[in-house]
């Protein structure tokens, strides 16, 4: 959209990162060359948090960009204490709100299929929204699987969606249907008979306790 971005990467190399992006569909060499994108790729510990905060904060001033994405607060929550990280996050998303900048932060989890997160670190509390996303297996094929876990001030899509990416970039497709377990790492077929019971017993108890209510009335 014209905007300008800066990308810090502490996970993955330049040469990497340039050919990842070219089978999405996208020049990251051109757009540097156009000054519209500015990648910093380095290796997590080579500096503390207080120091990477700093240098941060110093190359958005330099460049000015609209939006950053940083990949990923994972890899920089070894470097230091959890009172550090948190510092750290506090630090860099005021200072982001302040200059009024998208920013896009990234976490993996411990295992493949879910589980742990940064989120319990009490940093969801310091972000606006949350994507989550999820490897789900579907009779033996692995899917990947996107929520909208939190959207601060507007309503948002609750459903768990499979998307792909391709050479046009991130495409969203339909809900998963009568699976359920997919946002704790376990995901369980479930049939369509057995979804139709479950919504049966929770009305029969909504009635009840609808019933129950007037009568104490």
């Amino acid at each position: 959209h014209g905007e300008k971005c800066l990308l810090l990467a502490f996970e993955e190399s330049r040469d990497q990162l340039v050919r990842n992006a070219t089978g999405w569909g996208f020049d990251f060499e051109k757009m540097e060359g156009d000054g519209m994108l500015k990648v910093i790729c380095d290796y997590p510990d080579l500096s503390g948090l207080e120091d990477w905060l700093v240098t941060i904060q110093r190359i958005i001033n330099e460049f000015g960009p609209r939006r950053v994405a940083l990949d990923s607060l994972s890899a920089l929550e070894n470097v230091g204490t959890l009172k550090a990280f948190r510092e750290f996050v506090i630090g860099l998303t005021s200072f982001i709100k302040h200059k009024e900048i998208t920013g896009m932060f990234t976490a993996t989890t411990g295992s493949l299929m879910g589980g742990d997160s940064i989120t319990e670190s009490n940093i969801s509390t310091l972000t606006d929204s949350i994507i989550l996303l999820r490897y789900v297996e579907m009779f033996g094929e692995m899917k990947r699987g996107l929520t909208v876990l939190k959207m601060r001030g507007s309503a948002h899509d609750k459903a768990i969606r499979e998307f792909t990416i391709g050479r046009g970039g991130m495409q969203m497709g339909r809900p998963f249907r009568n699976v359920t377990g997919i946002i704790g790492g376990a995901p369980m077929h479930v049939s369509p008979a057995d979804v139709e019971r479950v919504w049966s017993q929770y009305d029969k108890a909504v009635d009840r306790r609808r019933t129950e209510t007037i009568s104490g009335a």
